[in-house]
C-alpha cells in the first residue's frame, strides 16, 4: 500500500513516516500543496494524508483539485482545526475523514485501514492462503499459528501477492505498489526480495514455489487445493519464542526511544521558532509586526499546537492553540490581549524546558493510553501471574491486598482528579472458616461502592465455589462478571478485557437532533460519563459527519426538518460497513406505532423524552456491550 503524506511540519513528518513504514506502508513525502499535487498526479497512491495549513495551496483547495480530477481513493485531513464547521468543510471539498492534531498515532493507523477495507470491499482484513495468514491490523504473519519473521519489504511482497491473488504482478507493478518515489530500485533488487521472500516461506514448510514466475510477465501466487497445502498433513511445530512481554517491553522502549530520537533531532529547529515566536510578540507590542511575520508566527504556533500533543506535552500544545488564536485576534493596541500574549508565550517556553527530558513524557503518555485494571489480592504470587497476563495482554494493573486498603487509595485518587481503574478484580471466598471472619459483607461492599462511582467501575469476582445464591449476592451488589476458581491468569485476564468494555471513557457517540437547547445541554450532562461527543442540528450533513466521527453509537431524533431520524437509520442499515452501528432513538413520542416504525427501521433501543442523563449513559452502555460480545 502506498500513501502521499503531504504536510510542512518536519517534527510531524519524521513522526509519520516512521509510524506508517512501521506498519510496511510506502510513503513518499510533500513539503507545500504544489508538491503535493505533482506528486498526486504523476503517482498512484492508495490513499492520500493531506496538512490544511500548507505552503502555496493550501490542503482544502488541495483536496478538492484532487477530486475535480478523479481522484477517488481515500483522502484523510490532518489539522489542528477542530470544531464542527471545519469538519463540515473539509469533507465538503472530498475528504473522507478528518482528523485533529494532536492525535493517537494507534487511532489515525486504524482509520487508515477502515478506509482502505473501504476500497477494497474487504470486511475480513486477515489475508490468507491455506494456513499462512497475514493480518495488517498488526502486521504479522503466521504459518500453522507460528509467527514468520519478514523484512519489511518481504512482509509488503506477501500482502501484495495475497491481496492480488487472481493477477500476475510485473516488477513494474510492484515497484509502483511497494517503493516511494524517492526509491529507485533496480529489478534485480526487486527479484532479490523475492528469492529471500520465497526462501522464508520454504523453512516455514510451505511450498517453495508458492510465489511462481510467469515467463516475460511476472509473477504471481500459487493456486490453492489441497495437494500444495502441506499444512493439511503436516503438525505444527512449536518454536522456542522470547516472552510475550519481553515482546511488548522491548516495543514500548523502541517507541520511546525514535519518538525521543526526532524529538531530539528537531530541538534546534524548535527553540529557533519559539525565539521568532518571541521576537513576533515582541514587535506586535511595538505596534510595528510585518504582515508575512505575523502569519509566520500563527504558522509556528499552529505547527506547535499540532505536534507538541504527539509527545505527551498537552498542555504545551494547549498553550501554542490559545497563541495561535491570539496572534489572529489580537489588535496591536489592547494591552490586555497583548499581555495575555506575552504571558502564554512565556509558559510556553517553561513547559518546553520542564520537559527537557521527553523520555519520561512518552513513558507516561504510553501508559495513560493503556486500560487500567485494579487487582484487589494479597496472594503475592498469584498477583504476580495476574500482572504478567495483563502486561502480555495491554492492560495496566494496580494490586491492592485489602478493601481499607483500596477505599484509602481511591479517596487518593479521588481528591487529586487522577485516573480511576477502568476495572476492577477482587477474590471473595465464600466458604465458611470458624478460624478465619467472614470477609464477605467487606468484599460486597466494596462492590456497591464501585457500582455506585459516576460513572461505575465493572468488577469482576473470583470465587472459591459456584452457587447461585453466591451468583446473586454478587449480581444484586452490581458484579458484572462471576468466575469459580480454578481459573488460569490468561482466563481471568481475558474476562477482564471484556470488562472493559464496560468503561464509557473515550466512547464516541453521535447526536442527531434538531433540539438545538437539548444539543448544547446533553454534553454537561452526560459529562461525568467521559464520552466523546458529536453533536448534528441538520440531518442533511449526516453522511459526512458520520464518516469523519466513525462513532462506536448513534443516538437520533425522530421528527427532524429535511430528513427524520427513520428514513437516516433505514439508510444505515443498507450500508456493509455502517449496518452493525448501535442506533439509539430519543422521541417525545409514546405511541406504540411510532415505537414498531422505529424498531422496524433497525433501531436498536428507544428512549422517550425528556431525558434523564443516567438512564441514557446507561442504554448507550448496554449497547456499545451488546455490540462488542
Amino acid at each position: 500500500m502506498r500513501i502521499l503524506l503531504v504536510d510542512d511540519d518536519n517534527t510531524l513528518i519524521d513522526l509519520l513516516t516512521r509510524n506508517l513504514e512501521q506498519q510496511n506502508y510506502a510513503v513518499d513525502v510533500a513539503k507545500d500543496g504544489e508538491q503535493g499535487w505533482i506528486y498526486g498526479s504523476t503517482y498512484s497512491y492508495d490513499l492520500m494524508i493531506l496538512d490544511w495549513s500548507l505552503p502555496k495551496l493550501d490542503g482544502i483547495s488541495l483536496c478538492q483539485r484532487f477530486r475535480n480530477h478523479g481522484y477517488a481513493n481515500p483522502i484523510i485531513l490532518l489539522t489542528s482545526r477542530d470544531g464542527s464547521q471545519n469538519k463540515i468543510r473539509g469533507l465538503d471539498a472530498g475528504a473522507d475523514d478528518y482528523i485533529c492534531k494532536p492525535f493517537d498515532l494507534d487511532e489515525l493507523a486504524a482509520r487508515i485501514r477502515t478506509l482502505l477495507r473501504r476500497v477494497n470491499c474487504d470486511f475480513f482484513p486477515v489475508l490468507s492462503w491455506g494456513k499462512l495468514e497475514l493480518n495488517p491490523c498488526n502486521c504479522t504473519v503466521t504459518y500453522q499459528g507460528q509467527p514468520l519473521s519478514l523484512g519489511a519489504k518481504e512482509y509488503r511482497l506477501l500482502e501484495l501477492f495475497l491481496r492480488h491473488s487472481q493477477e500476475v504482478l510485473s516488477i513494474e507493478e510492484i515497484i509502483d505498489h511497494l517503493w516511494s518515489a524517492t526509491e529507485y530500485p533496480a529489478e534485480a533488487t526487486v527479484r532479490s526480495h523475492l528469492r529471500r521472500l520465497r526462501r522464508k516461506l520454504k523453512l516455514a514448510g510451505l511450498p517453495e514455489d508458492l510465489i511462481i514466475t510467469i515467463r516475460r510477465q511476472g509473477y504471481a501466487l500459487k493456486r490453492l487445493n489441497e495437494k500444495n497445502d502441506p499444512s493439511q498433513n503436516s503438525p505444527i511445530t512449536q518454536n522456542q519464542q522470547s516472552t510475550s512481554q519481553d515482546k511488548i517491553s522491548d516495543k514500548k522502549s523502541q517507541q520511546i526511544a525514535a519518538l525521543t530520537g526526532i524529538w531530539e533531532k528537531h530541538r534546534p529547529q524548535r527553540e529557533q521558532q519559539l525565539v521568532s515566536l518571541e521576537q513576533a510578540v515582541t514587535a506586535l507590542q511595538a505596534g510595528n509586526l510585518a504582515t508575512h511575520d505575523r502569519l509566520s508566527a500563527i504558522a509556528i504556533a499552529h505547527s506547535f499546537a499540532g505536534n507538541l500533543g504527539q509527545f505527551g506535552l498537552d498542555r504545551a500544545s494547549q498553550l501554542a492553540k490559545e497563541i495561535e488564536h491570539l496572534l489572529q485576534n489580537a489588535p496591536s493596541n489592547d494591552p490586555k490581549q497583548l499581555w495575555q500574549l506575552a504571558t502564554k508565550l512565556q509558559a510556553l517556553r517553561q513547559e518546553l524546558m520542564i520537559n527537557q527530558n521527553i523520555s519520561e513524557q512518552l513513558s507516561q503518555k504510553l501508559a495513560a493510553d493503556l486500560p487500567f485494571l485494579l487487582i484487589v489480592n494479597n496472594d503475592e504470587n498469584f498477583t504476580e501471574q495476574l500482572r504478567l497476563e495483563a502486561q502480555i495482554q495491554g492492560i495496566a494493573t494496580k494490586i491492592i491486598s485489602t478493601p481499607e486498603l483500596v477505599r484509602a487509595w481511591l479517596t487518593e485518587k479521588q481528591a487529586s482528579y487522577e485516573q480511576l481503574p477502568d476495572a476492577v478484580l477482587l477474590n471473595i471466598s465464600f466458604f465458611e472458616d470458624a478460624l478465619e471472619p467472614d470477609s464477605r459483607p467487606e468484599y460486597l461492599a466494596l462492590i456497591a461502592e464501585f457500582n455506585l462511582l459516576v460513572p461505575s467501575i465493572p468488577v469482576v469476582v473470583i470465587a472459591d465455589r459456584d452457587r447461585f445464591q453466591d451468583r446473586l449476592q454478587v449480581a444484586r451488589h452490581g458484579g458484572k462478571f462471576f468466575l469459580t476458581q480454578p481459573v488460569s491468569p490468561n482466563q481471568i485476564i481475558s474476562v477482564c478485557q471484556q470488562a472493559l468494555q464496560y468503561s464509557s471513557i473515550g466512547k464516541k457517540i453521535m447526536i442527531v437532533d434538531d433540539d438545538i437547547e437539548l444539543l448544547q445541554v446533553l454534553p454537561s450532562l452526560l459529562k461525568p460519563w467521559g464520552f466523546k461527543l458529536t453533536t448534528l442540528d441538520d440531518p442533511r450533513q449526516f453522511w459526512e459527519v458520520l464518516q469523519a466521527v466513525n462513532p462506536d453509537l448513534l443516538v437520533l431524533d425522530i421528527e427532524m426538518p429535511h430528513l427524520s431520524g427513520i428514513e437516516l437509520c433505514k439508510v444505515l442499515r443498507t450500508h456493509a460497513y455502517w449496518c452493525q452501528l448501535p442506533v439509539l432513538f430519543l422521541s417525545v413520542h409514546s405511541d406504540p406505532n411510532i415505537s414498531n416504525q422505529v424498531f422496524a427501521s433497525g433501531a436498536n433501543d428507544f428512549i422517550n423524552k425528556p431525558v434523564v442523563a443516567q438512564q441514557l449513559a446507561h442504554r448507550i452502555l448496554n449497547r456499545l456491550n451488546l455490540r462488542s460480545s
